[in-house]
């Protein structure tokens, strides 16, 4: 029993406390071990001898665990370390070392549909089995209204090995793992739900159970060890973080809360905690009066991510969160000097690109669609955390782009701030030291994909009404503008019918998901359904120092009609290789400009060429190509043109060394042009070349307006989606040519790096293996007619060349 002087130092301690910090929210102006091996206290008791100061939670160093942060943190924690980025239906890997074009960045599970909150390694399957260390992860899920869901998946292969519903849990927003139990959020009920971590899928089922998974006591849902109680669905719950014998939890309060949801007092936006030892029908919030605790209210408004800090300069140990009304990441000094200070470490930079809405949208939402900021880590020192335009729920699915930012706490300076593909804001952001180990892919993609069309979901879209009258119609511009700022406004003449912001205005409801990459398809006739971009990287070869490839047993007749899908069939589309620096090829190729890739000049500058190329004429209508290396139809003799000795000393530096590829592997190499309006029409590459070459294209000089086209059609498939790849220069990519493709230019010349390369070598020219080799001579010209394996050469004569017979060709057939 306590005495009657620890009583009253509690009391003034904890009065001292509320004075400093300020109750009321709405008055303040602006490890060596992963979490998954840190033990439970099985001897939790109703509260520390002392109360529950943060003093006493805080400096008795205890373990506390978060997805987002560990405590006390781990003493190798690297701020380099990677994290895991759970979006609304991606799972991404991302390594923060490096600069803006050196780090890591790429796609573990993308599911759709999917409202994806939380994740946390599985047990056991770091045991018995070395092939599955770290490769098993359950993810929260909240797909439906009706129930939250377990899903188990295989880092490695990216496939969904289960699912377990969550029994009465709905609204999911986090999961923190704590030994072999999980620590559910069901934000629904306000309730935290404790689980046993269930066991994994075949092969590693018997060794998750040995490891402390539990047999599920009913199929398909996951076994409830108890239901902490305490808060309520007003309360909004966010995020967790596990005490021994606390739950600290950060609530959204009322202000986040639909009207007709919350009753009685106001429910703050505040930092509150459980007792894990209360019953469950007993369950309550840790107050001052019973338990010593003070409830921290000055973080901001709808506040999300727990996380806790050592400010050794300062002595202080400070909660890091963020002010998410605001998009902010916000400090609050919670042990030593100056108890309570908040202080603002990051604001954003509201005109950024990424943060602004369309104008429709923005209309429609007004304060909806403005910045926001969740998902929050701290590791080493380093705070990392999303920020979206997306504040209103219904926009937040939609999302096509986050920023993710890096701040240095200790210098409270920005680091660097990246733009994610996220469809979807940034939901969590789970630390190494929080998951440990987790095996990966042998080859990580780092091709992003984002849909058109909202991915089918409908959002809000708004314009002012504008009315014939000119002078009037300036008059209510303004006047709705004004509304936008204050909505005192609206009580004017019209302003209700005319003014969005009013809630008049023509409203409808319009696919968003895209972005800017929207905005950009318009140009084109077709309906793309995707978009792939690349994230920059640097790492030309794969583990075994070889060049990344496409496997080409998916350009055979019985694999392409496989390839149907572009969410699952991604990686058999296309795969990004790495960045390279192309600034001396640019100089070179603009320097000839669109002249120098015509036969004329080339042939006048001592190049040879290849004329009446039927299939130019009939699917690249416009578009020339500077031949350096060439091939027979059936890839057993393979031509260097005179202009690859000029060309080939560059080009080996730039591209063929770091991606690994020697000369004698390629089949074919070119610079091929697409001047200004020129295209290039739907086919297929289907020659015997095509089938045993990978295609590799290493975009030189490009712009927003070209659009690189693939289809899924087949022969055996009726429906049909199109893929839009999208590159920058030097950004090298394998394509799968044997898939239909298309190419439209409606912007100035583009210019790609074409090179078709075999995996083994064609010829040995130190032991005089050079049967398959021609060196065409100066000025030499060519012809490759229909049904001919080899080129025709031997011409001098340019214009005889072009003026023999063309012929009519199956124009979905035609041999490349």
């Amino acid at each position: 029993m306590k005495s009657s002087r620890s009583h009253l130092l509690i009391f003034v301690a904890a009065l001292l406390q509320a004075l400093v910090w300020g109750i009321n929210a709405d008055k303040i102006v602006d490890a060596d071990t992963p979490a998954a091996e840190v033990p439970q206290n099985e001897d939790a008791t109703e509260s520390s001898s002392s109360g529950w100061s943060w003093s006493e939670i805080l400096e008795s160093r205890q373990p506390i665990i978060a997805n987002g942060n560990i405590w006390p943190a781990p003493p190798n924690e690297s701020p380099l370390d990677c994290l895991i980025l759970v979006t609304r239906n991606q799972y991404m890997w991302h390594c923060p070392s490096g600069n803006e074009t050196s780090y890591e960045r790429t796609i573990l599970h993308r599911g759709n549909p999917g409202k994806f909150r939380g994740a946390f390694m599985a047990l056991g399957s770091d045991v018995d089995n070395e092939d599955g260390k770290g490769r098993r992860m359950w993810l929260l899920d909240s797909p439906t209204k009706q129930f939250d869901e377990l899903l188990e998946l295989d880092t490695v292969t990216g496939e969904i090995l289960q699912s377990l519903v969550i029994n009465e849990s709905i609204d999911g927003h986090d999961a923190i793992r704590v030994g072999n139990r999980a620590f559910i959020v069901d934000t629904r009920h306000g309730d935290i739900i404790e689980i046993g971590i269930p066991p994994s899928a075949h092969p590693y089922t018997e060794s998750s159970i040995r490891a402390g998974a539990e047999v599920l006591e009913e199929e398909n849902f996951v076994n409830i060890v108890k239901r902490h109680t305490g808060f309520t669905r007003a309360d909004h719950i966010n995020n967790i973080a596990i005490h021994p014998n606390l739950i600290i939890s950060n609530l959204h309060g009322k202000g986040a809360m639909n009207p007709k949801i919350t009753q009685g007092d106001p429910s703050p936006t505040r930092l509150s905690a459980l007792d894990r030892s209360i019953p469950e029908d007993q369950g309550r919030e840790l107050t001052m009066e019973h338990d010593g605790f003070q409830s921290v209210q000055n973080v901001g408004t709808w506040c999300h991510g727990i996380a806790f800090w050592e400010d050794k300069k300062s002595s202080q140990i400070k909660l890091i969160s963020l002010d998410s009304k605001s998009g902010t990441a916000v400090s609050v000094v919670l042990v030593g000097p100056n108890t309570g200070t908040r202080e603002v470490l990051w604001t954003p930079d509201e005109d950024h690109p990424v943060l602004q809405p369309p104008e429709g949208v923005a209309r429609a939402y007004n304060n909806g669609a403005k910045v926001f900021s969740k998902g929050l880590a701290v590791q080493g020192g380093v705070a990392y955390f999303g920020v979206s335009y997306a504040r209103a729920p219904p926009l937040r699915t939609t999302v096509p782009e986050s920023l993710l930012v890096a701040v240095d706490l200790e210098t409270k300076k920005e680091l660097w701030v990246r733009v994610v593909r996220s469809n979807g804001i940034i939901n969590q952001i789970l630390t190494r030291s929080y998951f440990g180990d987790v095996q990966l892919p042998a080859e990580m993609s780092s091709v992003e994909l984002t849909h058109h069309g909202g991915g089918g979901k409908l959002v809000d879209y708004c314009e002012d009404i504008v009315v014939e009258d000119k002078e009037v119609s300036d008059h209510y511009e303004k006047l709705c503008k004004l509304a936008y700022e204050d909505p005192l406004h609206c009580h004017k003449p019209n302003a209700r019918q005319l003014c969005c912001a009013c809630r008049g205005g023509k409203r409808s409801q319009k696919p968003l998901l895209a972005g800017k990459l929207d905005r950009e398809i318009m140009k084109i006739k077709e309906i793309v359904n995707a978009t792939a971009t690349f994230v920059p990287h640097h790492q030309c070869r794969d583990n075994n120092g070889l060049a990344k490839r496409l496997p080409l047993e998916m350009k055979t007749k019985s694999k392409l009609p496989t390839i149907t899908d572009i969410d699952r069939d991604l990686n058999y589309i296309v795969k990004h290789l790495c960045n390279v620096n192309v600034e001396p090829i640019q100089k070179l190729v603009s320097k000839i400009g669109d002249k120098g890739f015509t036969n004329e000049y080339q042939h006048d500058k001592k190049n040879a060429v290849i004329t009446d190329r039927q299939v130019m004429d009939k699917f690249k209508p416009g578009c020339d190509a500077i031949t350096l290396v060439f091939s027979s139809k059936h890839a057993d003799k393979v031509y260097h043109f005179p202009w690859l000795d000029e060309w080939l000393p560059m080009i080996q530096e730039l591209i063929l060394e770091p991606l690994g590829i020697p000369l004698n592997k390629i089949l074919r190499m070119q610079l091929a042009s697409m001047p200004r309006g020129s295209d290039i029409r739907f086919h297929r590459d289907t020659n015997a070349w095509v089938r045993s070459a990978h295609r590799t294209h290493i975009p030189i000089i490009t712009h927003s307006d070209v659009f690189f086209l693939a289809e899924m059609k087949h022969q055996r498939v009726k429906d049909n989606a199109i893929l839009r790849i999208k590159s920058n220069a030097g950004e090298v990519y394998e394509f799968n040519n044997a898939k239909g493709h298309a190419v439209h230019n409606v912007g100035p010349s583009r210019v790609h790096l074409i090179i078709d390369w075999v995996e083994e070598d064609l010829y040995n020219e130190e032991e005089g293996e050079v049967e398959k080799l021609v060196t065409l001579r100066p000025s030499e010209v060519c012809t490759h007619p229909k049904g001919f394996n080899e080129l025709q050469c031997g011409g001098y004569d340019l214009k005889t060349k072009d003026s023999s017979q063309k012929e009519k060709n199956n124009p979905r057939t035609e041999e490349l």
